[in-house]
């Protein structure tokens, strides 16, 4: 089916703004989409009823971007063409970019029997993408506190997930972290098919929640949820005392999970096809499961257990996420973060395997990171202190990352003379220094929230160690 006249005319006027800024140099990733929504916004709906195969939508707080790659790698071995928002762009705008771009002029997607839609989603802008594609298939991986100035509390996401759901189609098929209490409980309110995964090796569980958890009572009934074992923040295994309520059991689950250190970790399912073993090669509990996520998503739609096997075991690592480089004799490990949830689980990966930390924090406070900074407190700095060489905090918000270490016990004055502590606020000099302090052969850990990460990953790209984001 064609778009309208309309759709017609927006489809030019977003062709011709990506045209523009790619020939400037720029990205182009969510203005052209932007641009063609306001001149017709149900550009998207129309342009994604030629995609052959539906549309399979991947969201939550953590491990989208990550899942949704091994996925398209995954529908990829099995034959098939993904069309994903690869560069990027998860809100609405973004998708209509991607859209546009494989779109004719004529408003016709590639013709092909094999096409399926394959795309991240903004956890917020859920409802506007579920409304315009219908999709076939959506994902939801877990559901933390993230960005409060935008979303506010989860319960408050998770009731904006619930509404949209009234509104899918009939066979559209739930993928649900059954470890995610409220996750989990969005299954309860459709009559949609559901499937669960979660984790099942006891080993990595604790006694008690995390400080960082963000879901402690039943989504039911309100009481306090009882774990038998908690993973990280509030993923785990629970039930309700009150109301009876508990965790749904899974249909794919990991029951044997191996986590090496930075180089990856081995997983054992079972799944439909039977027993299967992934081997993962990036690291941390929360990498595993994105794996049991883009495993659970893949047999649904079919795929044999060799495609997704080779797909998981080749993934690169996302933007920022646990990227490491060589930078003038010195290794360089960039991470990520954007909430407590977040950053506690790059703190596990980071004591697991390095007994000194030579570290620069960056906290801004743009839009697209959150206004407001409060979750540091949440955060488990403390456990890094004894492991740390020097710190130096940088970021917009550096003299808040200051306070916090400070808090957190790390003080001025150590050994070789140099402050343990130090704050510079503008990341370009605090790299540069870090690099400098660092020892030839040994590595320089950055941790960063999302445009200080954007914009030190640019620098790396204008220097020639990384390659652009969208082409990582």
């Amino acid at each position: 089916m064609s778009p309208t006249a309309a759709g017609l005319v927006a489809l030019e006027a977003g062709k011709g703004t990506r045209w523009l800024l790619r020939r400037s140099g720029r990205g182009g990733t969510s203005l052209p989409g932007l641009i063609a929504e306001r001149i017709h916004p149900r550009l998207a709906g129309e342009l994604a009823q030629g995609i052959r195969n539906g549309s399979l939508l991947i969201t939550g707080t953590n491990g989208k971007t990550t899942s949704t790659r091994m996925i398209v790698a995954a529908l990829r071995g099995a034959g098939l063409i993904p069309l994903t928002n690869r560069e990027g762009s998860n809100m609405l705008r973004g998708i209509t970019t991607t859209l546009v771009a494989a779109a004719s002029w004529r408003g016709r997607l590639p013709a092909s029997d094999q096409l399926i839609g394959v795309f991240e989603v903004d956890e917020g802008h859920l409802p506007a993408v579920i409304d315009a594609l219908s999709p076939r298939m959506l994902l939801i991986t877990n559901l933390f506190r993230d960005q409060l100035d935008r979303y506010f509390e989860v319960d408050f996401v998770a009731s904006l997930w619930a509404t949209a759901f009234q509104r899918l189609p009939a066979a559209t098929t739930l993928i649900l972290n059954a470890d995610d209490p409220l996750v989990a409980y969005l299954g309860e309110s459709v009559s949609n098919p559901v499937l669960y995964y979660g984790l099942e090796d006891g080993r990595w569980g604790r006694s008690q929640l995390q400080h960082s958890a963000d879901s402690r009572r039943c989504p039911r009934c309100a009481s306090d949820l009882q774990y038998s074992r908690s993973f990280y923040a509030h993923l785990g295994h629970y039930a309700c005392a009150a109301c009876g309520w508990h965790r749904p059991t899974p249909r794919l689950s990991a029951w044997d999970v191996e986590i090496g250190g930075l180089e990856g970790s081995t997983i054992k399912l079972q799944t439909p096809w039977g027993p299967q073993t992934l081997e993962v090669p990036l690291p941390g509990l929360f990498n595993a499961y994105n794996a049991i996520a883009a495993a659970a998503t893949a047999y649904s739609l079919g795929v044999r257990p060799d495609a997704v096997k080779a797909a998981v075991g080749d993934v690169p690592g996302a933007f920022g996420r646990l990227e490491r480089f060589e930078l003038d004799g010195r290794r360089v490990l960039l991470a990520l973060v954007k909430n407590p949830s977040s950053f506690d689980q790059v703190t596990e990966i980071l004591l697991r395997n390095r007994s000194t930390l030579r570290l620069v924090l960056a906290l801004n406070d743009n839009g697209q990171d959150s206004r407001d900074v409060s979750w540091i407190w949440d955060v488990a700095i403390e456990q890094l202190c004894g492991r740390l060489a020097w710190v130096i905090a940088s970021g917009h918000r550096a003299a808040d990352l200051a306070l916090r270490l400070k808090y957190a016990g790390v003080l001025e004055g150590p050994p070789d003379g140099r402050p343990a502590l130090s704050t510079m606020p503008v990341l370009a000099d605090a790299v540069d220094e870090g690099l400098r302090r660092t020892p030839p052969g040994e590595e320089l850990t950055i941790i960063a929230t999302y445009t200080a990460m954007w914009a030190l990953r640019e620098r790396f790209v204008r220097r020639g160690h990384l390659a652009p984001f969208w082409q990582a």
